[in-house]
């Protein structure tokens, strides 16, 4: 302990955020999972061509899916391990990968950014639709006093069993040490494109938000979206065992009914 009057207090530490280590390392296992898949896909599609072509044209579109699905995530990979803030005395210190949002497409950017220069932290609620479903998501934004925008960071898969809840804390306590208030525009609706993951595009920042109509049309599609996502992922088990179970069963000599006696 500092027993000594004149003696200046011990600095405290800056408080430092990354995405759980867990998620990290998850999406991580699952990009090797997808390549390794991706790989023999890619494999098969050229066997597959050496017999048939149209079985080999069938194969190539499966391969060409998976690497986009790869690529898809390999992105989000990268937005989450790099992605990193520091909370200090007198400044933001920002570690932002491009891959940070799925849908944004902001640049990569590692600045210090004074408390002093930032007029405002940003939140608006947007909503995607594709194919009858929709997804919502939160997104950050730092307005810094010279007009400049810097996309922070997004919450997805709000409304659903999915939601994420990471960066809520971390905003409070940047609006807090800042001092400055934390202006939410509402939501906003931009393009879902194929599945809400390829041809999306994000509103622009200015868009107006929507009526409260409007906002409760889509949050209920996204809350039913996640509804069926969760069925799907539940009854797909079951389906692939179903499916072992009445194989083996039809192989099995012991499981066929005995034949009706000769007269």
């Amino acid at each position: 302990m500092n027993t000594n009057p004149d003696s200046p207090p011990a600095a405290k530490a800056p408080r430092v955020f990354r995405p759980p280590l867990s998620m990290r390392l998850f999406l991580l296992l699952g990009v090797t999972i997808l390549a390794v898949v991706t790989a023999i896909m890619i494999g098969l599609a050229a066997a597959a061509f050496a017999m048939q072509w149209a079985l080999g044209l069938f194969m190539l579109a499966l391969a060409g899916f998976m690497v986009a699905l790869t690529t898809y995530v390999w992105r989000d990979l990268r937005g989450r391990w790099g992605l990193r803030v520091e909370l200090d005395t007198d400044a933001v210190k920002l570690d932002l990968p491009a891959g940070r949002s799925l849908i944004h497409r902001p640049p990569a950017q590692h600045l210090t950014v004074p408390y002093a220069d930032i007029e405002a932290i940003e939140t608006r609620l947007e909503a995607y639709r594709s194919q009858g479903m929709a997804i919502m998501q939160r997104s950050y934004v730092l307005h810094r006093k010279n007009g400049d925008l810097i996309f922070l960071f997004e919450e997805r898969a709000l409304a659903t069993a999915f939601a994420s809840q990471m960066f809520s804390s971390i905003v409070a306590e940047l609006v807090a040490k800042a001092g400055v208030k934390l202006r939410d525009l509402g939501m906003a609706e931009g393009r879902g494109g194929l599945l809400s993951a390829w041809g999306t595009q994000a509103p622009d920042w200015a868009a107006p938000t929507l009526s409260p109509a409007q906002q409760q049309v889509l949050w209920r599609r996204a809350a039913a979206t996640g509804a069926a996502a969760i069925v799907a992922a539940t009854a797909a088990p079951g389906v692939w065992f179903g499916g072992l179970l009445g194989k083996s069963r039809r192989q099995d000599p012991s499981s066929s009914p005995p034949s009706p006696p000769q007269s």
